[in-house]
């Protein structure tokens, strides 16, 4: 009894020491086609030059000529780290998107308003976006 003991305990802590590869974190970026383009924060139809942009693989906070795109962020962070991922939630009129990078974590929630309108949503606000190419 002893012996099937042992031999029970050690078959399970082989199979639960093992590296479990399926389980990998996804690191792209993939924003559905309806949001994918430029968006520009307008105010009493004022152009504020700033927002976002939408790439098929690339998600970039945008203000006049400057850009910062998370993917190269994510792309060099997860060569040092495992501690890096994306997980992102996407249907015909929202996009949700969550951003691990080591202790930082960076979440947006968009919903489309219309084909060039989309939203940001907050907790208790919002705001708007309009496509501008």
């Amino acid at each position: 009894m002893k012996k099937l003991l042992f031999l029970f305990s050690a078959l399970l802590f082989i199979s639960c020491s093992g590296d479990d590869d399926s389980s990998s974190n996804d690191t792209s970026i993939d924003p559905p086609s309806w949001i994918q383009g430029r968006w520009h924060t307008q105010v009493n139809g004022v152009d504020f030059d700033s927002g976002f942009e939408f790439k098929k693989n690339d998600l970039c906070i945008v203000s006049g000529n400057y850009s910062q795109c998370y993917q190269s962020s994510i792309d060099l962070l997860s060569q040092n780290s495992n501690d890096v991922s994306v997980k992102e939630e996407i249907s015909s009129d929202r996009y949700f998107i969550e951003l691990t990078m080591v202790s930082q974590i960076v979440t947006y929630e968009f919903e489309k308003v219309s084909e060039s309108m989309i939203r940001e949503v907050f907790s208790n606000n919002y705001s708007e976006y309009h496509l501008v190419d």
